[in-house]
């Protein structure tokens, strides 16, 4: 790798998160703390530094939410197995529900943590499994890896789980799935999520640049108004 690549690649993993050695943060509620519900979001592999993490975050707890915030490159800047994601999720959740003393938790995983979220959510117990009030998967992709990739390199080697298998164990939960547009290919147009409530950014586009989508309230929102459980 050049010397410049190199630097660019450390500089991108250092502020994505991927040295950080706090891979999860709980992080109390702004204003008026709601009782009966704590979020738990799970960055894309840019981290919570970068991206829409930290503002989705921030957008959460302004609503009244404490939220855990998983940092995924923390978690998975070495290749984990797929032990490794079921017990992450589940025991992110106990310990959310734990600290929170919330009944009830809502989920949501961005980009690479979309494809963590859904992956482990599959496995997780029935005791978790009824205590959760909404899952949203935002801009969710194809292939899941099991390691955080924040230099954007693309990943050598076959996934390391089929996400249009492990969505179908997703039935009987509230499922949000938010894509780029509706020209968008990717999970979201899968069959498997036909029974999901879809958003589509294009279509919430103000005139002008991409960018000013609010994507982290958009999320939020989705959080703490969920559909109708999936079928």
């Amino acid at each position: 790798m050049p010397l410049l690549g190199g630097a660019t690649m450390a500089a991108t993993g250092y502020f994505a998160g991927y040295f950080d050695r706090q891979a999860m943060d709980y992080r109390p509620a702004l204003g008026q703390p709601r009782q009966d519900l704590v979020a738990i979001y799970f960055s894309g592999d840019m981290g919570l530094r970068l991206g829409p993490g930290c503002r989705t975050v921030a957008a959460l707890r302004r609503q009244g939410l404490a939220v855990m915030a998983v940092d995924s490159p923390a978690l998975f800047r070495l290749t984990r197995d797929r032990a490794f994601v079921d017990a992450l999720v589940a025991d992110t959740i106990r310990a959310a529900l734990a600290r929170s003393h919330a009944a009830k938790v809502a989920l949501i995983g961005a980009a690479f943590g979309a494809g963590i979220l859904d992956t482990g959510l599959g496995a997780v117990p029935a005791d978790l499994r009824s205590r959760i009030a909404s899952v949203v998967l935002v801009q969710p992709g194809t292939a899941v890896y099991f390691q955080a990739n924040p230099g954007g390199l693309i990943h050598p080697g076959a996934p390391d789980s089929d996400p249009y298998r492990t969505v179908r164990l997703l039935n009987g939960l509230p499922v949000t799935c938010i894509a780029k547009s509706s020209q968008d290919q990717g999970l979201c147009a899968a069959g498997q999520l036909a029974g999901a409530s879809h958003v589509q950014l294009d279509a919430l586009r103000p005139r002008g640049p991409a960018y000013k989508v609010d994507i982290a309230s958009i999320a939020a929102n989705a959080a703490l108004f969920p559909p109708e459980p999936m079928h």
